[in-house]
């Protein structure tokens, strides 16, 4: 689109154009009046019907044409024409998702170290995949975080308070055995008092803005409690909420073979935490893979985002149209001095 600055100018154009066809009409005259002076009757006759002649007056309609085409471009460049374009310039940008204030400030790790964990269904072990892929997560997590551990079976076997010192944190979890006895059998699992012990640990902090969570690895085979192991969990449960930490629930094991996976989507619920179940190595590791995402990311996560941006351009048009004018004036000149050997 063309806007003009000065549009008043162009509503002036039909004034200088009609000035143009007088100028023209009188410039003719005088060079039919140059033409008798300077040529005899006779020879302006034969003049005339020659190729010469008609080549002028062809040049008459066509220099009458370049005067009013030079009159345009003159007044469409002094009203200041400009064009208006738009140019959409695509850009790539990373918009974060999670910033370093979405990242949990300290993470409770509750271990279950009761023999059921010993089985191989999930390869080598249940605890064992559990523990190596648990390193795996504390070394690989953002500084910020701190990490604790309660290892349990019917009691604390390991306990480690919140710390940023992941080399201690590693040494507590390769150090962590599981228990004596057959599964089942002689074992005794109290869940809710490791998770008591764990709900304990995280009371001095604030939890308020969610920076604070217990992340429970278990089978969810439980049998041994006070007064009962159902009255335990809920009790563990009931100070998980009164402290608001949420509870994330790890499943580890294959359903059927001593494990209860609906105990622990029960706990996660009542806790605004999130159940997450796994029958093999690879499903717990991607488990942990999301976990550490979203709480304990080595950099802010982001994701790529197109953004189209529209930037208005604005030509200015008014020296191509005089550069044309002067062309035109200049073409002019010379057709008016080859055909009448004047200027005009």
């Amino acid at each position: 689109m063309i806007e003009f600055a000065r549009l008043e100018v162009i509503l002036l154009v039909p004034f200088f154009i009609a000035l143009t066809l007088m100028s023209h009409y009188f410039a003719q005259k005088i060079k039919r009046s140059l033409e008798v002076f300077h040529y005899p009757p006779v020879s302006r006759l034969i003049r005339m019907v020659t190729r010469k002649g008609v080549q002028r007056h062809s040049w008459r309609g066509i220099s009458l044409a370049l005067k009013v085409a030079t009159i345009m471009l003159i007044a469409f460049g002094l009203a200041g024409p400009t064009l208006l374009t738009v140019s959409e310039i695509n850009q790539t940008v990373d918009v974060p998702m999670v910033e370093e204030t979405d990242i949990v400030g300290g993470i409770l790790l509750a271990i279950d170290v009761s023999a059921s964990m010993g089985f191989e269904d999930v390869t080598p072990s249940r605890l064992e995949a559990a523990r190596n892929l648990l390193v795996e997560f504390v070394e690989n997590s953002s500084e910020k975080v701190r990490f604790g551990v309660v290892a349990f079976d019917s009691d604390i076997r390991n306990s480690l308070p919140l710390t940023e010192n992941k080399e201690n944190v590693v040494s507590v979890l390769e150090e962590i055995q599981l228990a004596e006895g057959l599964p089942c059998l002689e074992e005794t699992t109290d869940i809710g008092y490791g998770l008591q012990t764990a709900v304990s640990l995280l009371s001095p902090y604030d939890s308020s803005n969610g920076t604070y969570v217990i992340v429970l690895i278990s089978d969810g085979f439980a049998n041994y409690g006070h007064p009962d192991p159902f009255t335990s969990i809920s009790t563990a449960i009931e100070e998980a909420v009164s402290e608001r930490v949420p509870i994330y629930s790890l499943h580890v094991g294959k359903v059927g073979m001593d494990s209860n996976p609906e105990l622990l989507e029960w706990i996660a619920d009542e806790t605004s935490g999130k159940f997450m179940y796994s029958t093999s190595t690879e499903e717990l590791r991607d488990i942990l893979d999301v976990l550490a995402k979203y709480h304990t990311p080595t950099s802010a996560w982001s994701t790529t985002v197109e953004i189209k941006t529209t930037i208005p351009l604005r030509t200015e048009l008014g020296h191509i149209f005089m550069f044309a004018a002067g062309m035109v004036i200049i073409l002019l000149w010379i057709g008016n001095y080859k055909h009448y050997k004047t200027w005009f």
